[in-house]
């Protein structure tokens, strides 16, 4: 579809649109029987005429073809792209176990390292607790810490700083006892 004299990129796309946007979701709904994958099929099409439209412009006779063209191939193409996902979902469900809640075992180990991290806390400063908390239970930044105890970013950066450091001098034990566990 050529462009009228005059005529802007837009106003030739609009015209194209009108003409073939129908016939090409037909088209495209035949192969992947969906009609909002289509019209997806299309409107990228669609967008690639418009991001090249010199590649396009046709006589009114072939660029009617051109879409149809590429309307049945995008089409194949997704068809294909579908079957590929699902070999590998099948291929994937066969060798991965399915996955079950918690045993029994692993939910008494998770209160038991919940509540060692919670005593490891409990032993901080009251500040460095408060700004530990602030960030990790309600996961505000430093800078609202900071603006909500009206103290600077600076001091809320080394208070979590020291207050990580004592964590992990505390849970040192610990962490090594849960990757033995998790080794073996």
């Amino acid at each position: 579809m050529k462009s009228a004299p005059g005529e802007s990129r837009y106003e030739w796309l609009e015209r194209l649109f009108h003409a073939h946007y129908s016939d090409l979701c037909t088209l495209a709904c035949s192969y992947v029987d969906s009609d909002d994958i289509a019209e997806d099929i299309v409107q990228d099409l669609f967008a690639a005429v418009w991001a090249d439209p010199e590649r396009w412009r046709e006589d009114d006779d072939t660029i009617g073809v051109l879409l149809f063209v590429a309307t049945r191939n995008r089409a194949l193409d997704h068809l294909k792209s579908r079957r590929v996902r699902q070999r590998y979902a099948t291929r994937t469900a066969a060798i991965t176990p399915a996955v079950t809640g918690p045993t029994a075992v692993e939910d008494l180990l998770h209160k038991e390292v919940q509540k060692a991290i919670d005593d490891a806390v409990a032993t901080l400063p009251p500040s460095a607790r408060e700004i530990f908390r602030l960030s990790r239970d309600e996961g505000l930044t430093y800078r609202e810490i900071a603006d909500r105890l009206g103290i600077s970013v600076k001091t809320v950066e080394n208070q979590m700083s020291r207050a990580l450091k004592k964590l992990r001098e505390r849970l040192a034990d610990l962490l090594l006892v849960l990757a033995i566990a998790l080794l073996t």
